[in-house]
């Protein structure tokens, strides 16, 4: 199958090259000719591409792209830990049809070298202080992934995508290399430990494939054939389907504890969460303290083909974990975010935003995401329309599954919307899902944030009760003359009888 020759042959390419201690890519001298421009202005018309694969300038334009690559590693961050995993704090419309979901993974061993730039002189994928450095950032629009697949701070991934230099972001060290999109995820929950979503307790690996490879994919592909020709690169645009073959056979891992004693048997599930019709089934074969998880997967053109599939594993005997039920009492929104000052000036001594130059008005479009030890729900189905001092009631409700004494988080994190008037990919009369279509124009630092929150607690038994979360100052857009910040989260913990 030309997928798994082309997988096959990635693997290959990525282990010797760490065998030879080869350099990392230099973005200051290879993410230009590979197809990077340099200019914010050319990308948002889509005259220049945002992503280019890492190495295009050995691919001649009549031929395939550079193959599509893997990577295994933890989703982990140096310098922020709980910002390792997130929906992005904002994307450029014209390139996107919805938001990015991104996390960052520290590639094992044999991936380092799908890393760019150089530690020494930090520079590509190891400048700066940020929650990417020194890692592979990963995104995929949020549309095109089910939560179910988000993964959690710490978990172990694989995934089979497009490495690419991300051309937007060359200032302080030159292009990043990054996934982004990716035909295929595999995540394995809380190190191969009992999953949170589990209520018998069962190992959880999250098995995702598609077909779309997303507007980062048209774009990376588009750019590959057009070579820097604008007129080019535009038909390809308007032409270039987002459909992406899948065929090939894909191998990944679900690790498991140790046989808790000599009679107890592995039992091992495929429960499918919502794959397309006649999608195939992935199969498990027991070995040793693990299950070997593999999937053929045979495309017909254009057909669309998504694989969605929980693997669950568990030996008989296991002890069942503590059921908790998280719910979402109250949002307090102290500031809304919109409107930005009068006539676009830049400040105005505002009390909604830092982002004074917006053209907004109330109410403010909020996207609130909130996440317990890695199970993701969205508020009010993903949009809130809120007013300075509005109180949102009856939030998502989460039930999770936690071994005694195992530590564990509650995080949320916000958004809001402020470019409404510039549409998507599609056009301007369409909406960069979730937010809405609206008449307002944002400013060049991005969408409004109202910041993330974070409690974390020792144990299950820790967690129990009320409690009241507030947002953090770090990469907020909350006027620091709002003491407690622009929002409040109530929720409350408690344990559910078996």
């Amino acid at each position: 199958m030309l997928a798994l020759a082309l997988l096959s042959a990635g693997l290959a390419a990525t282990l010797a090259a760490t065998a030879r201690q080869r350099a990392l890519p230099d973005p200051q001298v290879e993410a230009r000719p590979d197809g990077c421009g340099r200019d914010y202005l050319a990308q948002t018309r889509r005259d220049i591409p945002t992503w280019v694969f890492v190495g295009d300038r050995n691919a001649p334009a009549s031929g395939p792209p550079p193959p599509p690559r893997r990577l295994e590693g933890r989703v982990v961050s140096r310098y922020f830990p709980e910002l390792a995993v997130h929906p992005t704090p904002e994307d450029l419309p014209p390139i996107h049809r919805g938001y990015d979901f991104n996390f960052n993974v520290l590639p094992d061993p044999a991936y380092r070298g799908l890393l760019g730039g150089s530690a020494a002189r930090r520079t590509g994928n190891f400048a700066g202080h940020s929650e990417t450095t020194g890692r592979v950032h990963v995104e995929r629009e949020q549309r095109a992934l089910p939560a179910f697949t988000w993964p959690e701070a710490g978990d172990r991934v694989a995934l089979v995508g497009s490495w690419v230099w991300d051309c937007g972001h060359w200032t302080g060290g030159g292009e990043r290399t990054e996934f982004h999109s990716y035909r295929a995820l595999w995540v394995e929950r809380n190190g191969g430990r009992g999953s949170p979503a589990s209520a018998t307790g069962a190992s959880e690996g999250d098995l995702f494939l598609s077909s779309d490879k997303t507007y980062a994919g048209v774009e990376a592909d588009c750019a590959h054939r057009a070579k820097g020709a604008i007129a080019a690169f535009h038909i390809c645009l308007a032409t270039e389907p987002a459909w992406q073959d899948l065929s090939g056979r894909y191998r990944f891992h679900l690790r498991v504890p140790p046989r808790p004693g000599p009679g107890a048997r592995l039992v091992v599930r495929v429960v499918d969460a919502g794959s397309s019709e006649g999608a195939p089934r992935a199969r498990t074969k027991a070995n040793g303290n693990g299950v070997d998880v593999r999937i053929d997967v045979k495309t017909k053109p254009g057909k669309r083909l998504v694989v969605a599939q929980r693997v669950l594993a568990r030996w008989t005997g296991t002890a069942r974990p503590e059921h908790l039920r998280i719910r979402f009492l109250r949002l307090i929104v102290r500031r809304a975010m919109d409107p930005g000052c009068p006539g676009g000036r830049n400040s105005c001594g505002s009390k909604e935003t830092t982002h004074g130059e917006q053209f907004s008005r109330p109410p403010g479009e909020w996207n609130v995401y909130v996440d317990a030890a890695g199970v993701w729900k969205t508020w009010g189905g993903g949009l809130l329309r809120a007013r300075d001092g509005q109180v949102f009631q009856k939030g998502p409700t989460l039930d999770v599954n936690l071994a005694p004494g195992r530590p564990w988080r509650v995080f949320v994190f916000t958004r809001e919307c402020d470019f409404g008037s510039l549409g998507n990919a599609d056009g301007a009369t369409h909406a960069l899902t979730p937010c809405p279509r609206s008449a307002e124009f944002g400013t060049f630092d991005g969408d409004d944030v109202p910041g993330f929150a974070v409690v974390r607690f020792a144990s299950p038994a820790a967690a129990l009760g009320a409690h009241r979360l507030r947002p953090r100052r770090h990469g907020s857009t909350c006027p620091a003359v709002n003491r407690l910040g622009c929002y409040e989260i109530g929720f409350r913990v408690d344990r559910v009888a078996r």
